[in-house]
Parts: structure tokens; sequence; C-alpha cells
């Protein structure tokens, strides 16, 4: 497939070499889950009463929101390298893999919050206990994505028959019906007066995010030039602020909360996610704008990086426990000034990253970071 498309063109084959024309895929993963450990450092100060009207509040609602592309994101890089059908050898073989992957990875971080929340913060945890809230998700903050990536690679073989024989056009296709329900669940939220959306546990919380899997390899090798790059890069911005702007405010117009909620499944949602997949393609391509990232220094570094997300993904929340006890970026859980909480979020963010850097040089801890 050739690397000048600007717009898509159905039926083609992705190029699957691993070098330069993928390393945009590591280091959408590396500012993914950058902006994962935003949402959980700034959290507190975006979720304070009238945020919004203090420069400290702006700043963590634009980094909090405007990162809400970050879990969908990595679905959708997943997507984009698991649905190869060039690198498909069968559903054994597919399976083995992913399990050896994924199935010690969420055993040993649930047993380390286990871990946590007894010998640390002190709670008192029946097997019951963690047993539950491991299954429905709610055992230690964002534990549930795990089980998105789980719940993904085991319907992946499924998926990558189809993909292999309607091609790009029909993950496509596939990928903009998947999003469709989610969409319009939430679109109908009220309407229906329920009392959630989707079911949360282990064994559903993968079900709305097929959308977006199948959209990661529909979109794969999509480039963006020129005025169009810029649009869409235009797009992710204007869509971050108004993700800032919209949530919790009373003065957002009330169709708009009904219709397009903020969050990872709303129609402004998945704009915004496939907006940044492709603008990522744009930028870092060996014939873009950042096209230093695809030379050699460029692709060890990303792969390195990018290959090292599940670890810190795994363990920013601890390191982020432990920051917030010692006061760093201020007493309380949020922090007091703007400079306070940029700066917690730098000191999590660079501890993390060495830790599990440095972890992985270990022999088997690869297995679980």
């Amino acid at each position: 497939m050739s690397e000048q498309r600007t717009a898509i063109e159905p039926g083609e084959e992705p190029v699957t070499n691993p070098g330069a024309d993928t390393a945009w895929l590591s280091w959408l993963r590396v500012v993914a889950i950058c902006g994962v450990i935003a949402i959980h450092s700034v959290g507190f100060n975006a979720a304070r009463p009238l945020a919004r009207e203090t420069l400290r509040g702006q700043v963590a609602l634009l980094l909090d929101w405007g990162a809400v592309f970050a879990v969908p994101v990595f679905v959708m890089c997943s997507g984009a390298m698991m649905l190869d059908p060039a690198r498909y050898r069968g559903p054994g073989a597919f399976l083995r893999k992913r399990v050896g992957r994924l199935v010690p990875a969420v055993v040993f971080w649930h047993a380390w919050y286990v871990g946590l929340l007894v010998l640390v913060v002190g709670q008192d945890l029946t097997l019951r206990d963690v047993v539950s809230q491991s299954l429905n998700g709610t055992l230690y903050t964002a534990l549930y994505f795990f089980w998105i990536v789980l719940g993904l690679s085991v319907i992946a073989p499924v998926l990558v028959p189809y993909v292999r024989d309607t091609g790009q056009r029909g993950a496509v296709i596939g990928g903009l019906v998947g999003c469709a329900i989610p969409v319009l669940t939430l679109a109908t939220f009220r309407l229906r007066e329920a009392s959630i959306p989707f079911a949360a546990s282990a064994f559903t919380w993968w079900f709305p995010y097929v959308g977006l899997f199948l959209l990661g390899y529909g979109l794969r090798g999509v480039i963006l030039r020129g005025p169009w790059l810029w649009l869409a890069t235009l797009g992710c911005g204007g869509l971050a602020v108004l993700n800032a702007w919209q949530w919790r405010n009373p003065d957002a117009p009330g169709w708009l909360q009904t219709l397009s909620p903020v969050g990872h499944y709303s129609l402004t949602g998945i704009v915004y996610v496939c907006l940044v997949f492709l603008v990522f393609q744009g930028w870092i391509s060996p014939t873009g704008p950042l096209r230093l990232a695809t030379g050699p220094i460029g692709v060890r570094w990303g792969r390195l990086l990018g290959d090292a997300t599940l670890g810190v993904f795994g363990l920013h929340l601890t390191v982020l426990y432990f920051v917030q006890r010692a006061g760093i970026g201020g007493p309380e859980r949020w922090s007091p000034r703007t400079l306070d909480m940029l700066f917690r979020l730098l000191v999590v963010t660079v501890i993390t990253w060495v830790i599990v850097l440095a972890l992985r040089r270990l022999p088997y801890a690869k297995a679980v970071l």
C-alpha cells in the first residue's frame, strides 16, 4: 500500500514493515500512556468544585479531558497490529501468544493492588471482595483496562478472517457499525431512562471498543498530508477544548450533553480518537513533519518506550499514591497551585518510566511489565 495516500483507499493491505512505517504506532502508545498518567494525576483538581473558575482547574480539565483519547487509542493501536491477516498464524498460535503476554500481567497487577490496599492503605478485603471488585473492574483505578485488552484479544480470532475477506474497506464499515452501538446507546440514555449505559464487568468491558478495534486496522496506512493534516490537527485541539469545556458544565447545551456526553463512547469521543490516530500517522511518517522519529534512533527509542507502556500503566497508580502521600505537589490528592499540579505530574511520569525501563532489564520481568 502506498504511503502517498491522503484518503481511505479500501481493499488494500497495510504495510507490515516493523521499522519506519510503523514507528508512529510506538510513539502514539507512548503519548497515550502519558495521557493516562495525566488523567489520574490531575483528575482530582479537575473534579474540584468550581474548578473551571481557576487557572489551575482549567489546566486540569484540559489535561484530563483532553487526554480522554488515551484508552481508546490504545485499542486502535492494538487493532492495527493484532488484526493484520499477514501476521496471523491461526487461532491457536494467536491465543497462546496473547495469553502468555496478558494473563500474567492481569494476575500480577491485580495481586499487586490487593497488596497495596491491604498492606499499605489498610483496607480489610475478603476473598469475595477481591474477586467481585476485580471482575467489576473496581478493585483499583483503571484496572478495567486489562479486561478490555484481554476481551478484545479473545474476540480477535473471529475478526481476523472477516478482515482478511473484506480488507480495509470491510474493517472501516464494520468499525463504524461497531462504534454506532455505543454512540446510540449513550445518545438515547436519558430517553430510555436506563440506569447504566453498559454492563460493566470483566466479561463485557471490551464490547463498546470493538468498533474502534476494527477501525484501528481499517485506518492504518491512511496518511494525511498538507492542509488535511493541519485541519485534522486543529480538529484534535478543538475537540480537546470542547471536552474540557463541556464536562459538567451547566452552560453546555442540553442537546449536546444528551446526544454526545464527554467520554470514550460518545460521537465526539469516537471522532476525537480517530483524528488523533490519523494525525499521528501523518506527522510521524517517513515523509511527515516529524520524520526524524522514523529514523533508526527514533524507531529504536519508540519501540523501547512503546513496549514498556503496559508496565507503565500498571505501575503509575502506585507511584501516584506514594507521591501524593509524600506531599509532592501539595498535601492533598489535589494540588493547591497550577505549578504544584504540573510538578506532581512530571514527578509521577519520570519516576514511573525510570522504574519500568530499569525493571524490564531483569530476567522474566517483561512478562508483567
